[in-house]
C-alpha cells in the first residue's frame, strides 16, 4: 500500500475511448442547442398495470451516459457521460433547469458527501477526484490520485471516499482517500481479490459504514464473472469478508448493497443455474456472500436500486422496470416505450417516492433520456366502469364501479372525480363517495348523440397513487338525410360533372364534404364547407374516365354521420 500526502491538481492523462459508453457526437450537435435554452420534456400517456402514473421523458443533452446522483436536499440530479467527456449535467429533480459543470475531463463516477455538501466526481482523464460544492455548483478542489491512475468509480465507506481506477486492461485497482484531517491522504494499490479487468465499480450501505462492495463491472465486456467482492474497512484497510465463486454471475451490469446491509443484489446476463440469459436478479447475503433468494424481472437484467429506506427494490431489464418488496413480491412493473431501453447502471430513486430511469433509443439517436416516475413506493389502486353500451339521447343511464386498493381491501369511504367527454367537449360532473368497501355508482342523461366517454378518477392518498377507469356509451342520434346527384355536360374542353349534395334536417351542423376518386387514382376531395340556404352544396369536375363521387356528413350533437356515393362513366 502507497501512501502520501496530497496537493492540488496533478497532470492529465491520455485521452482514450471506453466501449461501454454511447458516444454519438456528430448526431448531438443539432440538439444540443436546443438543450442548451432548456430541456425538451413531454408527460406521455401513462404505462404500467394498473396505475395512472406520469411518466416525463427529457433529453440531458449528452453523448453518453455513466453514472446518476440525485441530492434531494439541494432538489438536483447530477449526470456523468464518462470519458471524452469534460463536464457534469445538472437538472432539478424533474429534468428541468438544466445546466453543466464544466472542466472535469473524463467526468465518470460520483458521489456525494456524507453531509450532502459536496459532489465528489471522479476524473478519469485528469487523473483527479473533483469536489464540487453542490450549493454554488463550482469546482472547489481537486485532489491527484496520481499520474496515469484514472480514477472511475467512487464511494463513500469507513470515513473515507474510495476510489476504483485503473487505464489498463487487466490492472484494476483500488484506492482511498482520507479527507478526515487538514491534510488528504492518499493511499493507492489496496488490496484486491485477484485480477480485476477493469477499475472495480464500488458501493456501500448505511446500515454498515465500514462494509464495501467492489464488483468488476469491466468484465461484462468480455463476457467474464463480475467477482463481486465484500471487503471489511474497519480497520483503514480492506480486508476481504468474502467473494463469489466466478460462476455465480457472469457480464455483471449492476450491483447494490441493501440500505441495512444484509444483502447484496446483483445484474448480471447470466446467472448460474440457468441456461440461457438470466431472467432474474440474484441476492446474496453479506456475511459470507451465500445466495439469499432472487428477485424475479426479465431477460438480461441491467441495472438495480432500492428505496432510500430499503422497503423497495427496483430491478431493471433492458424493456421493463419491476418494482418489489424485500421479500420478492412484485408491488409494479413499467414496461418501457418500444424506442426505449434501459442502459446499463440506470435506475436511482430520490427521498420523495420519485423513480428515475436513463434510456436510449437502440435503433437511433442514442443520447441519454431521463425517465421520471412518481410515486412508485405507493401501492397500486384500481377504477373498474361498467356503463350500458348504448343509450337514447334525452335519457336517463347509470354508471356503476369500484374502487379497489392492491394488497388491502377499503375500510373507509372514497371520493372519485367524474368528467365526460362528448362532441361538445369535456364537463366535470358531480364528485361521487363510494362504500367502505369501494362500490360507487352515478347518473346521467346525455344530451348529445354519440360517443359519450365517462372517466372515473382517484386522485391517489398518502400509501394509494391514483388511477382511473374509463367506460363509453354510444348514445343515439337522428337518421341523417344525405343525397348526391350527379349530371353531365359535354362542351369543347370535354365533358364535365355537376355534382350536387342534398342534406336534410340536422341539428347545429350543416357542413357537407364532397369527394371524387376517377378509376386507378386516389380519392382528391372537391370542396368541403356550408350548405346553401336549400340545403346544397354544388361543385363542377371534369371527368374523363370512370369516376365514384362521394358526399359525407360527420354528424353533429343530435344527428348521426351520413355518406353517399354515385359512380359515374364519361
Amino acid at each position: 500500500m502507497a501512501c502520501r500526502s496530497l496537493g492540488l491538481p496533478g497532470a492529465r492523462g491520455a485521452i482514450f475511448t471506453r466501449g461501454w459508453e454511447v458516444d454519438v457526437r456528430s448526431k448531438l450537435i443539432a440538439r444540443l442547442m436546443v438543450a442548451v435554452l432548456g430541456a425538451a420534456s413531454a408527460v406521455v400517456a401513462p404505462f404500467g398495470s394498473g396505475v395512472a402514473h406520469a411518466r416525463t421523458a427529457v433529453e440531458l443533452g449528452m453523448a453518453s451516459y455513466r453514472d446518476m446522483v440525485v441530492d434531494a436536499a439541494h432538489a438536483r440530479l447530477f449526470f456523468s457521460p464518462g470519458r471524452n467527456s469534460t463536464a457534469v449535467r445538472v437538472t432539478d429533480l424533474s429534468g428541468g433547469s438544466q445546466t453543466t459543470i464544466p472542466g472535469l475531463a473524463g467526468a465518470t463516477g460520483m458521489a456525494l458527501s456524507p453531509d450532502g455538501s459536496t459532489l465528489y466526481v471522479a476524473l478519469v482523464e485528469a487523473h483527479a477526484i473533483a469536489a464540487i460544492d453542490t450549493t454554488t455548483l463550482t469546482e472547489t478542489r481537486r485532489y491527484s490520485t496520481g499520474s496515469s491512475t484514472c480514477p472511475t468509480w467512487l464511494t463513500h465507506v469507513g470515513g473515507k471516499l474510495y476510489f476504483g481506477y485503473g487505464c489498463r486492461t487487466g490492472e484494476g485497482r483500488l484506492g482511498s482517500l482520507d479527507l478526515r484531517g487538514e491534510t488528504p491522504v492518499l493511499a493507492t494499490k489496496l488490496p484486491v481479490d485477484g485480477m480485476l479487468v477493469g477499475p472495480p465499480m464500488l458501493a456501500g450501505s448505511p446500515g454498515n459504514p465500514d462494509l464495501l462492495l467492489a464488483t468488476d463491472e469491466d468484465a461484462a465486456r468480455y463476457s467474464l464473472p463480475g467477482k463481486p467482492t465484500l471487503y471489511d474497512v474497519s480497520s483503514g484497510t480492506p480486508s476481504i469478508v468474502a467473494t463469489v465463486p466466478s460462476e455465480t454471475c457472469t457480464s455483471l451490469n449492476d450491483a447494490v448493497v441493501t440500505p441495512d446491509a444484509t444483502r447484496v443484489i446483483l445484474a448480471c446476463s447470466r446467472l448460474y443455474g440457468e441456461s440461457g440469459w438470466a431472467t432474474e436478479h440474484a441476492a446474496l447475503s453479506t456475511t459470507d456472500l451465500s445466495p439469499a433468494g432472487r428477485f424475479p424481472s426479465a431477460v438480461s437484467p441491467t441495472a438495480v436500486t432500492t428505496s432510500r429506506d430499503g422497503s423497495f427494490v427496483i430491478l431493471g431489464s433492458t424493456s421493463t422496470i419491476f418494482v418489489e418488496r424485500p421479500d420478492g413480491s412484485l408491488v409494479r412493473r413499467y414496461h418501457l416505450p418500444p424506442d426505449s431501453a434501459l442502459i446499463w447502471h440506470g435506475l436511482a430513486t430520490g427521498g420523495d417516492g420519485t423513480l428515475y430511469a436513463i434510456t436510449r433509443n437502440p435503433d437511433a439517436v442514442n443520447e441519454p433520456i431521463l425517465q421520471v416516475f412518481t410515486d412508485f413506493v405507493k401501492e397500486n389502486s384500481s377504477v373498474a366502469l361498467s356503463a350500458p353500451s348504448t343509450s337514447t339521447r334525452g335519457g336517463k343511464l347509470t354508471v356503476t364501479g369500484r374502487l379497489t386498493f392492491t394488497g388491502a381491501a377499503l375500510s373507509t369511504p372514497q371520493t372519485v372525480r367524474v368528467v365526460k367527454r362528448d362532441l361538445a367537449g369535456t364537463h366535470t360532473l358531480p364528485s361521487v363517495t363510494t362504500t367502505s368497501t369501494g362500490m360507487f355508482s352515478f347518473s346521467d342523461t346525455p344530451l348529445i348523440g354519440g360517443a359519450n366517454t365517462y372517466e372515473v378518477s382517484f386522485a391517489g392518498d398518502a400509501g394509494h397513487a391514483g388511477s382511473s377507469g374509463f367506460g363509453t356509451v354510444q348514445v343515439s342520434r337522428a337518421v341523417t338525410a344525405l343525397n348526391l346527384t350527379v349530371s353531365k355536360t359535354t362542351t369543347s374542353t370535354g365533358r364535365t360533372a355537376t355534382v350536387t349534395a342534398q342534406l336534410g334536417t340536422t341539428y347545429n351542423s350543416r357542413t357537407v364534404c364532397l369527394y371524387a376518386q376517377p378509376s386507378g387514382a386516389t380519392q382528391t376531395p372537391l370542396a368541403c364547407g356550408p350548405v346553401n340556404s336549400s340545403g346544397r352544396l354544388v361543385v363542377s369536375y371534369p371527368i374523363s374516365r370512370m369516376t365514384t363521387f362521394s358526399a359525407r356528413f360527420a354528424g353533429d350533437y343530435r344527428y348521426a354521420p351520413a355518406s353517399v356515393s354515385r359512380l359515374v362513366y364519361p
